[in-house]
């Protein structure tokens, strides 16, 4: 299914841009690869395969080399967080149980990287969401402790950065309280109260209009959902989130041909 590199930037082949980071980081902005002992072909190649992950095969390739990157600097902030959003990409597009363990590395590395930086709101994020998402293939018991330490982060994450990742705690908070049943926590009037905060911070970040418009499809409110994915259909891509953006898209022209699929 997958055969090569996409294009990027002004339509130049991966191994063009790749030649130019490299050169690019030889030229200075190298320094911190070769402070931290880290070999900058290495980190050239790691971020143009992460740039690239829109296909699933090269998004695989990344995974290694921002594992290996890790091993060179492993407290590496930005390496972490990739590796977390690779890991959940992948995960996330894979067919159960094969997710699992992406999900499960993804909560260990965001947990390194919370130690490393306890101050920095990013670990927060990736480790709530790795649980989050844990908890939809595991076992009941384990589940319900995932959830809770998830909702636990998000709090957390609401009084650090709120606006992190595009409403990313209320968004979190929003699909626990969605997918939990009444009788345990579960609350569609919180969940719609998270969503709506979260396309206010995160506006044209279309995950958040997808999980409203899934919410009130469920409760029978199809013209509601239908004008929040008319959004999502037709509206920009964020820089740097082209992949997520398209995908989430193409989720949203979907539902409004068949009308029964909220599939992503």
């Amino acid at each position: 299914m997958y055969c090569g590199f996409y294009k990027t930037g002004h339509g130049l082949p991966v191994r063009w841009l790749m030649a130019a980071m490299v050169l690019a980081l030889l030229a200075g902005g190298g320094s911190w690869a070769q402070a931290q002992g880290v070999p900058v072909q290495l980190a050239a190649q790691a971020q143009a395969f992460y740039e690239q992950r829109a296909d699933l095969e090269v998004a695989a390739k990344a995974v290694e080399l921002h594992r290996e990157l890790l091993t060179y600097a492993p407290g590496d902030l930005d390496a972490s967080l990739k590796l977390c959003e690779l890991l959940v990409w992948i995960g996330a597009q894979s067919e159960s149980p094969k997710d699992e363990p992406y999900y499960r590395e993804m909560i260990t590395v965001a947990e390194q990287a919370r130690k490393a930086h306890p101050q920095d709101p990013g670990p927060v994020y990736w480790l709530g969401v790795g649980q989050g998402m844990l908890a939809t293939v595991a076992s009941i018991p384990e589940a319900l402790s995932m959830v809770k330490q998830a909702r636990a982060n998000m709090r957390l994450l609401l009084t650090m950065d709120p606006t992190y990742c595009h409403g990313g705690a209320d968004r979190v908070l929003g699909r626990i309280y969605s997918k939990l049943p009444f009788f345990i926590g579960g609350s569609n009037d919180k969940a719609e109260e998270h969503y709506k905060q979260a396309i206010d911070r995160g506006p044209h970040y279309w995950l958040n209009h997808l999980y409203l418009a899934e919410l009130y499809h469920h409760e029978g409110d199809d013209a509601k959902a239908k004008r929040l994915l008319q959004q999502v259909a037709a509206g920009p891509t964020i820089h740097g989130l082209e992949p997520e953006c398209r995908l989430w898209q193409n989720v949203a022209r979907k539902y409004l041909v068949t009308g029964d699929s909220f599939d992503y």
